[in-house]
């Protein structure tokens, strides 16, 4: 693989963003687009919304509390809620079950709690009761019970909500919060409920227009922050102490779980409803003649790509199976901007004319101009001829998300380069590579906006491989070390400038990339040495082709020896193996009998071997240039199989190479030999080891020095051996 590095494109460069804008174009012209309040990831230190691709899941530790929501009209009854977000509470609108569970009324003291039958005993174990009454609670109940908010002025329902209310913990009913939470504003929107979110860009409490002023939280939360500092945040605190000081705290705890972090910031995400940009999944489209979904496309396009390893077609497919609407929108001070113009009663203008304009102008001038400009400015220069809407009095803030940037490098570098355009689809390529992680990313990304703009995939075959990992199996990384999580010297430039970098390619190709990679010194020590068998193969064949001219000197197969086929039959078997394992981008696979073959079959049988013939035979002895004659193939065949990983050794020797095809090895091409197996040289070898065992007993024995002191053997074995000598 070569690297066009004078013409290497770059995401910001004014033709890109151009392109990805005229794509975004056709996007909401398709009727993709839209704008929505919605529970979205927020990072507070970036003060941006997220991607599911820009957020990692961690262990994280949550408080665990169980919440008494007391029920109007009962006395001393309770509806008792379970959640680790204590400060999602003051936006609670209602409270969700499972129409298949059975509830039942726990009765504790003077007190009774309504939950999930199945969950009872898990409670009383937590709360320390001695003793509980259970009585059955007939499920159709629920509908009707209202309950008290538990520190706000205003009330609540249940409601069913069986796709998302589990069994395996809490109590069987769930505390809903619309605007915190993706189920929890499904539910809202199916039963007409506010999509309250009081949380502001830097994740503190306020007040918003959703609800009455008095039916919000009290003063004494606003400003305080949910942001985690040294594993406590100021939202979940004051909530705490308000359910303690109203005795509505039944039970809390720490709970280790896994959570959504910040994929730049490493902190918790929040969820959070807000307006946004999003790309429909579910939005309808029309291949060849039938309607199908984006996301049905999706899952039948995956089952056409070929996934290395297989596994990865199940990740994708899941993750595209339980994906939601695509949030597009940031807000980030840089990036390719959401041209999106707004009027004086804040309805949005999006307009495919006016984004292709918005494209020609930064493809003239560069996407700052869009920050740059006022929106009259602007406006003046993008607005269409025919424009009869109403003019804008703001310009949008926001950027597109980041995975639309690289999402779109299918159409805005492979289908704009003669070069790179597929067969038979020109926006197609052969092959994408990336980490495990990019199921939820770069892969999907691309998959999903190539389906909306072209109706296939833009790639055939996709590669997954594992991180580097430290011996301690923790992920190496740009952002784990600016994070000060290590600092030892694992960085690709500290091992390259110790061991070279082909050493550190031959070593990648040792592993097995399908999982991660255990980096330490040790083991690219040993590779080295390998390297070193490799290096000094190719040198004893270029030493000893000082004087061979492939044109004049080539010696007829039929005129070569046993030996010589042999390992001629050796190496064509080896070049088919190696094209095979490159096929299937086995890696490892190529090294491994690679340095099989050259450190046994070549450098300790046949170069071994040969040396009688090159350094005492005349010239142009017959032997000699046979033995020449192999070298020469072996040596043109073995940077061949080379110059994928040892991409400056393989040119190293190539240069040296006497009548070489062409100057480069990158530039020509590997045609592989089709040598027979050799029957004698393959008996000459069985013979070989049968002897090595007894004359190393001798030279032990201090019996014999050199193998050819040894005048023990008959007749017919000193002629098979100096016949494979010669």
């Amino acid at each position: 693989m070569l690297g066009d590095w004078e013409n290497a494109y770059l995401t910001l460069s004014p033709e890109y963003e151009a392109e990805e804008l005229r794509f975004f174009a056709g996007l909401v012209e398709k009727g993709f687009v839209y704008r929505g309040k919605k529970p979205v990831y927020w990072s507070i230190p970036c003060r941006t919304a997220l991607a599911e691709a820009e957020v990692e899941y961690k262990d994280h530790v949550s408080p665990s509390i169980y919440v008494k929501f007391p029920v109007i009209g009962m006395p001393d009854t309770y509806v008792l809620i379970w959640t680790t977000t204590p400060w999602t509470l003051p936006a609670n609108l209602a409270v969700a079950y499972n129409s298949t569970f059975q509830y039942v009324k726990v009765t504790v003291g003077i007190e009774t709690y309504i939950m999930y039958s199945g969950l009872v005993e898990s409670v009383a174990n937590k709360c320390s009761w001695k003793r509980y009454k259970v009585e059955p609670l007939e499920t159709d109940t629920l509908e009707k019970i209202e309950y008290k908010h538990p520190f706000c002025e205003r009330t609540g329902r249940l409601y069913p909500g069986d796709e998302f209310v589990e069994s395996s913990t809490g109590t069987g009913l769930v505390h809903i919060a619309p605007g915190h939470g993706l189920e929890d504003y499904e539910l809202g929107c199916r039963v007409g409920l506010p999509i309250y979110s009081p949380i502001d860009d830097d994740g503190r409490f306020i007040y918003t227009d959703d609800l009455p002023r008095d039916a919000q939280m009290p003063e004494s939360f606003i400003g305080k922050s949910v942001l985690e500092v040294n594993g406590k945040s100021e939202a979940n605190e004051v909530v705490l102490d308000e359910l303690r000081r109203r005795a509505l705290l039944l039970h809390a705890e720490e709970y280790l779980h896994s959570y959504p972090h910040c994929w730049r910031s490493k902190t918790p995400v929040i969820f959070r409803a807000m307006h946004q940009w999003f790309i429909r999944i579910d939005h309808p489209i029309n291949v060849e003649g039938r309607m199908v979904t984006l996301r049905e496309l999706a899952l039948e396009e995956i089952r056409r790509v070929n996934w290395i390893p297989a596994w990865g077609q199940n990740r994708i497919e899941a993750a595209v199976r339980s994906r939601p609407d695509w949030c597009i929108s940031r807000q980030r001070s840089w990036g390719v901007p959401l041209p999106v113009f707004y009027d004086s009663n804040r309805n949005p203008i999006l307009d495919a004319e006016i984004i292709r304009r918005v494209a020609d102008l930064i493809e003239a001038h560069g996407s700052d101009i869009w920050f740059e400009r006022s929106v009259n400015e602007l406006w003046a220069l993008v607005k269409p001829p025919a424009w009869a809407g109403a003019d804008p009095v703001e310009k949008s803030s926001d950027t597109l998300d980041v995975w639309i940037d690289s999402g779109v490098s299918w159409r805005a570098v492979v289908a704009r380069r003669p070069e790179l355009r597929g067969d038979p689809k020109p926006f197609q390529s052969d092959l994408y590579i990336e980490g495990s992680d990019q199921h939820r990313g770069w892969f999907q990304s691309s998959m999903l906006l190539a389906l909306a703009g072209e109706g296939a995939a833009p790639f055939k075959t996709v590669l997954t491989h594992g991180f580097l990992v430290d011996a301690d199996r923790e992920k190496i990384s740009k952002s784990a070390q600016a994070q000060g999580m290590y600092d030892k010297p694992q960085t690709a430039e500290a091992y390259v400038n110790k061991w070279g970098a082909d050493i550190i390619r031959l070593w990648v190709a040792s592993q097995d990339f399908r999982a991660d990679i255990v980096v330490s010194e040790e083991r690219i020590a040993k590779v080295a040495e390998s390297y070193r068998v490799i290096r000094n193969a190719l040198r004893f064949q270029l030493s000893n082709l000082y004087d061979f001219d492939p044109a004049i000197h080539t010696v007829p197969y039929e005129q070569l020896n046993g030996l010589d086929r042999w390992i001629l039959g050796r190496f064509s078997a080896l070049e088919a193996q190696i094209r095979k394992a490159y096929e299937e981008y086995e890696f490892h696979e190529v090294y491994q009998r690679l340095i099989q073959f050259v450190a046994v079959d070549l450098s300790a049988i046949y170069h071994d071997i040969i040396k009688d013939r090159l350094y005492t035979l005349a010239p142009n002895a017959i032997q000699r240039r046979a033995a020449q004659t192999v070298l020469w193939q072996i040596l043109v065949g073995m940077c061949h199989m080379l110059a994928p990983i040892l991409v400056f050794t393989a040119e190293e020797a190539w240069e040296r190479i006497p009548g070489r095809p062409v100057e480069t090895v990158h530039m020509s091409r590997w045609i592989p030999t089709n040598y027979p197996k050799c029957p004698t040289g393959e008996f000459l070898e069985e013979i070989r080891q049968k002897t090595l065992p007894k004359l190393e007993e001798k030279r032990q024995a201090k019996l014999i020095g050199k193998s050819l002191e040894d005048k023990s053997y008959n007749p017919v074995q000193r002629f098979n051996l100096r016949y494979f000598k010669s």
